[in-house]
C-alpha cells in the first residue's frame, strides 16, 4: 500500500509539470518564440498548437486526477486497514470479555446454586431455631422466676448483710473504744507505776531520813538530857550544903533552853514534812519584817551589817510561813557563824526574779566552811564549824522546804575571799 501512494504521490507530480509545460511560453522567457507566438509543443511538434495543447492538457490533467485519486485510494485504504486492525482489537476485547462474563455467569451460577443449598440448609436451622426458640423463651421464663426467687433472696441478704455491716461497725467502735480504754488503763497502770516506783523511792529516803532523824535527835538529846541530870545532882549536892545554887540554876536553864529550842526545830521539821502547802499572794517585804523580828534575839544582830536588796516590788504566789522559815534560818546560820577578827562583818541579802522563780541569795564574809564540810552542810544535825552554836538545823530544814517547793539550794564558797553565799530557786505564781 506505501507503494501505491508513492506511485500516485509521482504521478500527480509529473502530471502537474507536464501541464504547466504545455502553457503558453511567455515572451519575456525566451525573444525567439514571441514573434511567432508558439509554446514549447507546436516548437518539437510541428502540429496545430491549439489543438494539440488541449489534448495533452486533457491527459495531464487525467493523469493528475489519476494520482489525486491513487493518493486519495491510498489513505482511504490507509485509514480502513487503521480501522480493521482497531475492530479486530475491539472484536478481540469483545471476546476476551464475553469469555469472563461467562465465566462469572458461570461462578454466578454455581454461587446460586450455593445460596439454594444454604437457603435451603438455612431454612431447616430456622426451623430448628424456632425449636430452640420455644425452648429458651420456657428456659426464660423459668430462669426469671428462678432470678427473681434468687433478687428477692439477695434483698434480704442485703438485708442481713446490713445489720451485719452495722453490728461489725458496732463492734469496731467498741472494739476501738475498748482498745483506747485498754491503751489508756495501761498508760495509767504504767504512770501509777512510776508513780509508786517513785512514791516508794521517796518513802524509802523518807524512812532512811526518819531513821537518821530519830538517831540523831535521840542522840543530840541525850547530851542536854545527860546535862540536866548532871546539873540536878550538883544543884542537890550544893543545896544539901547550903551553897549558892544560883549559877548552876542558870546554867540548867540554859540547857533547858536550849533542849527547848531543839525540840522547836525538831517540830518545825515535822511540821514541814507533814503539812500542806498554802501558797498565797504575800509581799516579800512584810515577810522580810518578820524575820528580823524573830532574829531580833539574835546575840550578834548588833556585830554583824545586814544589807537586804529586794528586787520584787509585785506581790508574789508562795507559801509565807515556808518563805520565812527559808529567809530566818539562812540569815540566822549567816548573823550565827561571823568572824569576830574582820573589821567589817557583813551579811548582803538578794532576793530577784528570775524565770519565773523566786531566787533568793544570802552571801557573808563569816569564818567560812571547810572543804571536806561542804559536802554534808545541809545533812541533818550537821554543824559546819567547831563552835557550838546551833543544833545543825537550819539548813536541814532550808533543804526540805526547797525540795517540798520543787526548788533548789546551792552553796557557793569562794576560799580566796573567805565568803559564803546560799542561794535558793524556788517557782512561784504571779
Amino acid at each position: 500500500m506505501k507503494n501505491y501512494l508513492n506511485y500516485s504521490i509521482i504521478l500527480s507530480m509529473i502530471s502537474f509539470l507536464l501541464l504547466v509545460a504545455v502553457q503558453p511560453i511567455d515572451a519575456a522567457i525566451d525573444p525567439i518564440f514571441t514573434s511567432q507566438h508558439v509554446n514549447l509543443l507546436t516548437y518539437f511538434f510541428n502540429i496545430e498548437s491549439e489543438n494539440l495543447t488541449n489534448i495533452f492538457q486533457a491527459v495531464f490533467i487525467s493523469l493528475l486526477g489519476l494520482g489525486m485519486f491513487g493518493i486519495a485510494f491510498s489513505f482511504v485504504n490507509v485509514g480502513s486497514k487503521r480501522i480493521k486492525k482497531h475492530n479486530d482489537y475491539l472484536e478481540n476485547l469483545v471476546k476476551d470479555r464475553t469469555r469472563t462474563l461467562e465465566e462469572k455467569h458461570q461462578q454466578l451460577r454455581a454461587q446460586n446454586e450455593a445460596y439454594k443449598e444454604a437457603l435451603e440448609l438455612i431454612h431447616d436451622q430456622k426451623e430448628e431455631i424456632e425449636t430452640a426458640q420455644q425452648d429458651l423463651l420456657v428456659k426464660n421464663r423459668d430462669l426469671r422466676e428462678a432470678f427473681e426467687e434468687i433478687q428477692s433472696q439477695n434483698e434480704l441478704l442485703d438485708h442481713e448483710r446490713s445489720k451485719l455491716e452495722q453490728a461489725k461497725r458496732i463492734i469496731q467502735g467498741q472494739n476501738k473504744k475498748l482498745m483506747g480504754i485498754a491503751r489508756n488503763l495501761d498508760q495509767q497502770v504504767q504512770e501509777r507505776t512510776k508513780e509508786l516506783s517513785v512514791s516508794n523511792n521517796l518513802l524509802l529516803e523518807k524512812n532512811k531520813e526518819l531513821d537518821e532523824f530519830i538517831y540523831k535527835s535521840a542522840h543530840d538529846l541525850r547530851g542536854p538530857i545527860a546535862r540536866f541530870k548532871g546539873l540536878s545532882q550538883l544543884i542537890q549536892m550544893e543545896y544539901d550544903q547550903d551553897n549558892d545554887i544560883s549559877d548552876h540554876l542558870r546554867h540548867l536553864n540554859h540547857s533547858a533552853n536550849h533542849m527547848d529550842n531543839m525540840l522547836k526545830r525538831l517540830s518545825n521539821v515535822y511540821e514541814i514534812s507533814a503539812r500542806p502547802i498554802s501558797p498565797q499572794m504575800i509581799d516579800v517585804n512584810m515577810i522580810m519584817e518578820t524575820v528580823f523580828e524573830r532574829l531580833k534575839g539574835e546575840e550578834n544582830m548588833n556585830n554583824v551589817s545586814i544589807e537586804v536588796n529586794n528586787l520584787v516590788k509585785d506581790k508574789v504566789q508562795i507559801d509565807p510561813s515556808l518563805l520565812h522559815l527559808i529567809l530566818k534560818n539562812l540569815i540566822g546560820n549567816a548573823v550565827r557563824f561571823y568572824d569576830p577578827l574582820k573589821l567589817k562583818k557583813w551579811v548582803k541579802v538578794n532576793i530577784e526574779i528570775v524565770d519565773k522563780q523566786l531566787v533568793v541569795s544570802v552571801k557573808d564574809n563569816g569564818i567560812g566552811i571547810k572543804k571536806e564540810q561542804q559536802e554534808n552542810i545541809f545533812d541533818l544535825f550537821y554543824v559546819g564549824s567547831e563552835l557550838p552554836k546551833g543544833p545543825g538545823l537550819g539548813l536541814y530544814i532550808c533543804k526540805i522546804i526547797t525540795k517540798k517547793l520543787n526548788g533548789d539550794i546551792s552553796l557557793n564558797y569562794s576560799s580566796k575571799e573567805k565568803e559564803t553565799e546560799f542561794k535558793t530557786s524556788i517557782p512561784i505564781g504571779l
